[in-house]
């Protein structure tokens, strides 16, 4: 298991790698208020959308996929950015753009088999009940995924990266941690 900052001298994915992409970086990428919009707008511009060389076989799974429709309902959107963010004057038309977009971009996405769905097995079910205590329930869906498979992994979420490290010994399989740190936040 590699453990490689996307924003530090990186030079780009391996040839017909296979990437589970994690909630927050789809919401970063469909969501221009996000504080990781910026570094992962960034990221798939030079890396992946603009990529004609290599081929990158991205995946999501129905976890990540109700995790993120959940994050963009406009509802829990107006929420979030009213309480946590309010300096950002986000407006109701705003979030309901954001929302309607992003589902958009989302199912453009899947069509276009640019998201694969890549689903749990039983190995990876079981793995996943040792892992929810300390990670989290969706958390330990994607990490026991990604183990199963033996694929890479893409967030901005560190605590997770941290978890993952310190759980190396049981998460053998794992190929490539892509990740940045909170510097590159915009906010």
């Amino acid at each position: 298991m590699r453990r490689i900052d996307f924003n530090n001298n990186f030079k780009g994915f391996i040839n017909k790698e296979d990437i589970l992409v994690d909630t927050g970086i789809l919401f970063a990428l469909l969501n221009e208020h996000d504080a990781w919009y910026k570094t992962v707008n960034k990221l798939f511009d030079n890396f992946i959308f603009n990529n004609n060389d290599d081929v990158l076989f991205l995946y999501i799974n129905p976890c990540i996929q109700n995790e993120l429709t959940n994050l963009l309902d406009s509802n829990n959107l107006t929420k979030f950015y009213n309480s946590k963010y309010p300096q950002l004057g986000v407006t109701k038309e705003e979030v309901e753009n954001i929302e309607k977009n992003s589902i958009s971009a989302i199912e453009k996405l899947i069509n276009e088999d640019v998201l694969l769905i890549l689903d749990s097995n039983k190995e990876s079910s079981l793995k996943q009940l040792k892992l929810y205590k300390e990670s989290g329930a969706a958390d330990a869906i994607n990490i026991s995924i990604v183990d199963e498979y033996g694929i890479s992994f893409l967030t901005v979420d560190n605590r997770l990266v941290n978890n993952i490290v310190k759980r190396a010994n049981e998460l053998k399989n794992i190929q490539n941690i892509f990740y940045t740190n909170p510097s590159y936040r915009t906010y």
